[in-house]
């Protein structure tokens, strides 16, 4: 797996919004066990890591120093895509975590083949495993999905030894439905803006 890296140091003493007028995010390092630190990141620098990297470790080079780390949270504006500040978690690699990755479907569905329509409630999934067995996804494996009314369930995923998925095992990932039971767009959006009773 393609390991992510990302340069960070020490927060200057300036006021968040200086510092993001500068290119810089602000941010904070903790892990158990270990005290907060206000740093920084070169805002250009975060943009560029791939959407992958936000779930998964990252080595950060801090002023020289080499630390392992995964995004715990990131603050955004609600309506851009603008980054106010960055949660990181300085993990101990003989340590599990509890992490969320994504699912991907792969193969091909004979239901759908025939006309079934895809019903898809997930997205992630949940796991815990050691900071370096992060899959980087899930697969998903549509052949399970032969007839009408087929689902797959998270207990039926396939994962490494050491990864455990933490959603209930019975929960509904994906599942195909006759075509008159799944609503047209127009429908979807009539029954959204109807007033609930």
């Amino acid at each position: 797996m393609e390991k992510f890296k990302l340069a960070v140091s020490k927060r200057e003493a300036k006021k968040p919004n200086q510092l993001r007028r500068e290119g810089f995010l602000p941010a904070t390092l903790y892990g158990r066990g270990v005290e907060s630190e206000n740093i920084q990141i070169n805002a250009r620098e975060f943009g560029r890591l791939p959407s992958g990297a936000h779930s998964h470790m990252i080595e950060l080079d801090y002023d020289g120093k080499k630390v392992n780390a995964i995004i715990r949270g990131i603050q955004r504006q609600s309506t851009k895509d603008f980054v106010y500040n960055v949660e990181l978690y300085k993990v101990a690699l003989d340590r599990k975590l509890t992490v969320t990755v994504p699912l991907r479907l792969v193969g091909e569905s004979a239901a759908i083949k025939l006309g079934a329509v895809l019903v898809e409630n997930f997205q992630e999934a949940e796991i815990e495993c050691l900071p370096g067995s992060i899959p980087e996804v899930i697969e998903v494996d549509m052949a399970h999905l032969a007839e009408v009314e087929d689902s797959i369930h998270f207990g039926q995923l396939k994962v490494a030894d050491g990864v455990k998925i933490l959603n209930p095992h019975d929960e509904i990932i994906v599942k195909v439905v006759a075509p008159k039971a799944a609503p047209t767009p127009k429908e979807a959006a009539a029954a959204a803006a109807a007033p609930a009773k």
